[in-house]
């Protein structure tokens, strides 16, 4: 297995697989893992994510979870993977920062099977519950489209149904690109 240089970020819309995947890439490769959320909620304490954004508002929230994944760069040694919340490409300064500091992994799964996926985890509140279908439609286009405009690499997930071989598959394709 060749070396990846650097830091990378993982990427993609809610329950695309980036925790999972980045955390089996970190091991994989011998790396530490964080999940940007738990670098949020670290900053946040008392609240939940859920909670602050309802309370403070999306702005101020970017602004949390852009300073939370500075402080974490300013106090890192290392190399690691760091998976970023589905939102993260709403949030041009944590982007920006996210660039300058390492590659970024953008991974795309079927609109139809993220709806389903996400739905199963209970409907969230940036989905209008008199039109899923649409208000998912319209949300998944505008971050696919802010995704592929930021990251380094873009990696179809397909319809995974086995971890192991996705793994395989994702390890694949990050040698080939030589990040």
């Amino acid at each position: 297995m060749g070396n990846l240089s650097g830091h990378i970020f993982i990427s993609g819309i809610k329950h695309s697989g980036k925790t999972t995947f980045a955390r089996l890439l970190a091991d994989k490769y011998k790396r530490p893992f964080i999940d940007s959320d738990d670098l949020v909620l670290e900053k946040i304490k008392p609240y939940s994510v859920r909670e602050y954004y309802q309370k403070y508002g999306k702005g101020h929230f970017m602004a949390m979870e852009e300073e939370a994944v500075k402080e974490f760069l300013n106090g890192s040694n290392g190399m690691f993977f760091l998976s970023l919340g589905g939102g993260a490409c709403d949030n041009n300064g944590l982007m920006d920062l996210v660039k300058k500091n390492g590659k970024l992994i953008y991974l795309v799964r079927d609109e139809k099977d993220m709806l389903d996926v996400i739905l199963r985890h209970g409907r969230p509140a940036f989905l209008d519950p008199k039109d899923l279908n649409g208000s998912f439609h319209k949300l998944y286009l505008e971050r696919d489209e802010k995704y592929r405009s930021y990251a380094d690499l873009v990696i179809d997930m397909g319809p995974y149904r086995d971890r192991i071989e996705t793994l395989d598959m994702l390890v694949k394709k990050l040698e080939e690109a030589a990040l």
